[in-house]
This record gives structure tokens, C-alpha cells and sequence, in this order.
């Protein structure tokens, strides 16, 4: 979704606001309250609430860390793809039981490059390279007998 800053408020800094406002009163703290945890002007907090401005990455992990909610409780639907662990798939059970064993975050990663680079192959040019492999190699088979015959038949 591209959005420029005159975009604002819009259906994702709107929702994103309602969320935050919606933990702050929760949490039962107030603008200015959660605006000196994260190190935030209660003014800045205040446009972020109301969708005018959206708040930067740290700003965001500062306002999930002392809200106590995940990243993915300040994004609305169309914006955040969550996958509850009940709806995942017995394969998608395995993969994620195996990728946690992954000790090293470079080799999660090269791990999810891989998976992505696996979900966007597309086999049919492959496909369509190997039966186009297939009839040439026949054809060529069918020429080359052709020719041996006419030789067998010159002697």
C-alpha cells in the first residue's frame, strides 16, 4: 500500500490509532503518561491516535512493549497476515516445529528465502522446456534412423 504523507488519516492510520488508544485505555494510562514511556511528544501521540501521523518502527516496538500487545495487534486485516496456530495444517505444524530448532536468525532467514523462492516457482516453463526437449530428442531420433536406414539401403 503506498501512501503519501497527505494521504492522512486513512483506513490504516485510522485503525492503527483506534488500536493504540484502544491498549492505552486498557492499560489504563494516560496521552501524556504513555508519551514519556516511549519518549514521544503527548502531541505526536495524539495525531498518531487520531490517524494524522504514523508512527515509526521503534515508536511502534515502544508502544507494543508498554502496552503489552504484539506488532500485529496495531494492524488491521488487510494490512497483516496472522496465522492462528489452530488453522495452521499439519505440514505447516511441521515446518514451524523445524524452524524453530533453527538456532542462528541468519539461517531463519536463508531459511525463508528459500520457502519464498520455493512458493513462487512456477514449474509450467519447465514443463513446456521438457516436452519441448522430449519431441526435439524425437524427431532427432526419428532423423537420425532415417538416415541410417538410406545408408543401409546404399549397400
Amino acid at each position: 500500500m503506498t501512501l503519501g504523507k497527505g494521504d492522512r488519516p486513512n483506513k490504516f492510520t485510522r485503525y492503527l490509532g483506534e488500536a493504540i488508544k484502544k491498549a492505552r485505555e486498557e492499560k489504563g494510562v494516560s496521552q501524556a503518561e504513555l508519551a514519556e514511556k516511549i519518549y514521544t511528544r503527548r502531541a505526536t501521540l495524539s495525531d498518531i491516535e487520531n490517524g494524522k501521523t504514523e508512527p515509526d518502527s521503534s515508536t511502534l516496538a515502544a508502544l507494543a512493549n508498554q502496552l503489552k500487545k504484539p506488532l500485529g495487534y496495531f494492524f488491521p486485516p488487510f494490512a497483516y497476515q496472522e496465522i492462528q496456530q489452530e488453522n495452521l495444517t499439519p505440514l505447516e505444524s511441521e515446518l514451524l516445529i523445524h524452524f524453530r530448532k533453527i538456532w542462528d536468525v541468519h539461517l531463519q532467514r536463508l531459511a525463508i528465502q528459500q520457502v519464498v523462492a520455493i512458493s513462487d516457482f512456477d514449474p509450467t516453463q519447465t514443463l513446456l522446456d521438457s516436452v519441448d526437449l522430449n519431441i526435439s530428442e524425437k524427431e532427432n531420433e526419428a532423423k537420425l534412423q532415417e538416415i541410417i536406414d538410406k545408408r543401409r539401403k546404399k549397400k
